[in-house]
């Protein structure tokens, strides 16, 4: 045996990131999920206020759904959708913006350009934009500007988490910007996806891993918060991931929150965010309303 990885040979490491082909056993109850949330999306869509497909930036993909609450400057949560940087939608996560507008916190979702057709770090920096965009109408969306705080799953955990990472003073924007990043079953050391022949079509090379891999930087609000989980049924690599960027931030100074998610999967995890008093919807709640 060849080890490729830490303690991983080649065909062990790709079934550890080969995402819902991992468990087979979990298709037919994830189907059914996804046709349940599909049902909360079209009846969010029609019942609650929205403006939607926004347009952030020129990618066909730069757009953004905001699900608005009726209080003036309200706090606002940000939330970045998976799929490996290559698949799925903002619109498929809708049914997460009750949670939110429920408790007077105004929602939004990005969509962002695919790492397949503008690399990793051209996706990085749309969901920055996105940020950056919402963050230049303050007053015309009504949320509070200084009450910002973003959170992803899977894929989007690592683009919340390069949120928190990124230097806001670039944009004009105060180091604080990003109050808390929420990080579900994400992606935070990029080395084991260039070994992965399922992911080579992203492309990542030495240079994005040292950059864009959230356990390798620094969070630039050192007085914001880090809300990190990871399903009790999760695979080993991702549980990995989950501890070493906690570690790592919390090292580094970073407050830093991990409410547990016995029994939970890769995909049905984000359940415990829409949950009301599931552990991460509580951490979650209480760090915003904390800010």
């Amino acid at each position: 045996m060849t080890l490729v990885f830490r303690q991983y040979d080649l065909p062990s490491l790709e079934l550890e990131y080969a995402g819902s082909r991992r468990q087979p056993e979990l298709a037919a109850p994830q189907a059914a999920r996804e046709a349940r949330n599909a049902k909360i999306n079209a009846e969010i869509i029609t019942d609650r206020p929205r403006l939607l497909d926004c347009i952030y930036g020129i990618h066909d993909r730069e757009r953004l759904d905001y699900f608005p609450v009726a209080d003036d400057f309200a706090p606002l949560f940000v939330f970045i959708h998976g799929g490996y940087w290559k698949t799925r939608d903002k619109s498929m996560f809708h049914y997460l913006a009750p949670a939110f507008v429920d408790a007077s916190i105004n929602f939004a979702a990005i969509s962002y350009p695919y790492a397949t057709d503008t690399r990793l770090r051209g996706t990085v920096r749309s969901c920055s934009r996105a940020l950056h965009w919402l963050l230049s109408y303050p007053s015309g969306l009504r949320f509070d500007p200084t009450r910002v705080h973003v959170g992803g799953h899977s894929a989007g955990g690592h683009l919340a988490a390069m949120m928190m990472a990124t230097d806001w003073t670039s944009y004009g924007l105060p180091p604080d910007t990003i109050q808390s990043a929420t990080c579900v079953s994400g992606l935070y050391d990029l080395e084991p996806l260039t070994i992965c022949r399922q992911h080579r079509d992203l492309g990542i090379d030495s240079a994005e891993v040292g950059d864009l891999s959230p356990i390798r930087l620094r969070p630039h609000n050192p007085k914001g918060k880090l809300i990190i989980t990871i399903g009790g049924a999760e695979c080993t690599e991702f549980k990995r991931h989950t501890k070493e960027l906690a570690d790592a931030w919390e090292d580094k100074g970073l407050r830093v929150t991990r409410p547990p998610a016995p029994g939970r999967y890769h995909f049905d995890v984000l359940d415990e965010l829409a949950g009301q008093g599931r552990p991460l919807n509580k951490a979650v709640m209480g760090t915003i309303r904390e800010n």
